[in-house]
């Protein structure tokens, strides 16, 4: 039976919030049906609220928490998986069965939905995003209707559900296509700007997934590779992510009035900190614990000129705003054909530019945002920006497509709060 719970919602960083929301959490696809026809209201879906634009918020919240059954594998390597089940629940249950998904981004709390339905990434430049593994929904819509869209029913609406934030209807199960098993030789080893930034090609072209993090006001990056390997699983020490987000943080507190001394000890931090050289299953080491509360803004760049726009963003940064301390990643990602993937016509560099959950981050993204959209970059869509309709309809060539499946779908807008309404209500 569904359940009701009238609470105030918040995002996993507390920067979006809902006063006086109701979250629904029906059990059942009828359950689920009689919520979407007995109202009248606006309705949201919510995975694990790991997004930072308003792409939640509304007096109406339904959760597919119930939604998270992991199914059999068929013989193609697909597999029908609950919308509501978090990517670090699905692995493990994929890897009894052998499978695993081709790539994940460096963060596993997401549900399915979520990270799909944003297009969520990992790295590696023959890699695509999550979304392009997508090879049917079901999904009810405004009317009630339980459908599924895949390259049997209803083919043509595909390539706009693989990418939807959640406008075209409740999604309740997916069908991911997997890969076999397999294990990944993971290496984290730091050396200066410089020399990342000139070896970056080669990297992403040499290793399987290669992706680096610029540790501001230190001219050094932490970089990471992952490669295929038959090799057995060896021992894997703690995480230590969020420890050495706290100790970047120590020394931008202590030594905010002078910078000369702050490099001095990230200099020396760098150079004691040791690198790592793991094997294990890849869901494993994809993913990294993070902790510690973020806001964050990422553009995907052409891949000609990601780097170029890393430059400058890094060069703004370090003039301007002393305050930060995350360091900044940098991945790159293959194209897809889905409508409103942001790697359509790719690949891309992305730029991910991170803000402690406790600092003011609006000066810092409003000043290298323009940045961003002069190279023509693609913001990701659950992450902080201000990308208007009129930007986004010149950003992606088929923006009208998807706007016209989703108002077949849902001609009322039931589906649109008022950040989409912004996007999507022309």
């Amino acid at each position: 039976m569904t359940s009701s719970t009238a609470t105030n919602w918040k995002n996993w960083s507390g920067d979006t919030q809902v006063t006086g929301a109701t979250v629904h959490r029906p059990q059942t696809i009828a359950e689920l049906q009689t919520l979407v026809t007995s109202s009248h209201d606006t309705l949201r879906p919510v995975g694990s609220g790991h997004s930072w634009t308003a792409l939640v918020p509304s007096h109406h919240i339904i959760s597919l928490e119930h939604f998270s059954s992991v199914g059999r594998v068929d013989d193609t390597g697909c597999v029908w998986i609950g919308a509501g089940a978090p990517l670090h629940q699905i692995s493990p249950d994929l890897a009894l069965q052998y499978y695993a998904f081709r790539n994940l981004g460096d963060i596993n709390v997401q549900t399915l939905a979520g990270a799909t339905a944003t297009a969520t990434h990992g790295s590696g430049a023959s890699l695509p995003c999550l979304s392009a593994d997508i090879k049917g929904v079901k999904l009810v819509t405004a009317s009630g209707d339980h459908i599924t869209i895949s390259a049997d029913e209803n083919s043509s609406w595909l390539p706009a559900a693989q990418v939807s934030l959640g406008t075209l209807g409740i999604i309740t199960d997916i069908a991911m296509q997997l890969v076999p098993h397999y294990r990944l030789h993971r290496r984290v080893w730091f050396a200066p700007l410089k020399d990342i930034r000139d070896q970056a090609t080669h990297l992403w072209n040499t290793h399987r997934n290669f992706e680096f993090f610029y540790i501001p006001f230190s001219g050094h990056c932490m970089a990471i590779s992952h490669d295929i390997t038959d090799a057995m699983d060896t021992p894997r020490g703690h995480d230590e992510s969020d420890a050495a987000v706290a100790q970047l943080k120590f020394i931008r507190d202590w030594t905010r009035w002078w910078p000369w001394l702050r490099r001095i000890l990230l200099s020396k931090a760098i150079a004691n900190a040791p690198g790592e050289e793991v094997v294990g299953e890849s869901h494993c080491l994809l993913a990294s614990e993070r902790n510690t509360l973020f806001n964050e803004m990422e553009y995907h760049l052409p891949a000609a000129h990601g780097l170029s726009c890393l430059d400058e963003i890094i060069n703004l940064l370090e003039r301007r705003h002393s305050s930060l301390y995350f360091p900044i990643e940098v991945r790159q990602t293959a194209s897809d054909p889905a409508l409103l993937s942001p790697f359509q016509d790719g690949p891309r560099i992305s730029i991910a530019v991170h803000c402690g959950a406790g600092d003011d981050y609006r000066a810092v993204l409003s000043d290298i945002e323009p940045i961003f959209k002069r190279y023509r970059g693609r913001p990701h869509w659950g992450k902080l920006n201000s990308a208007t309709q009129a930007e986004l309809r010149t950003l992606y060539p088929h923006f009208d497509t998807f706007n016209e499946i989703r108002k077949t779908l849902d001609p009322t807008g039931r589906f649109l709060n008022p950040h989409l309404q912004s996007l999507f209500n022309a």
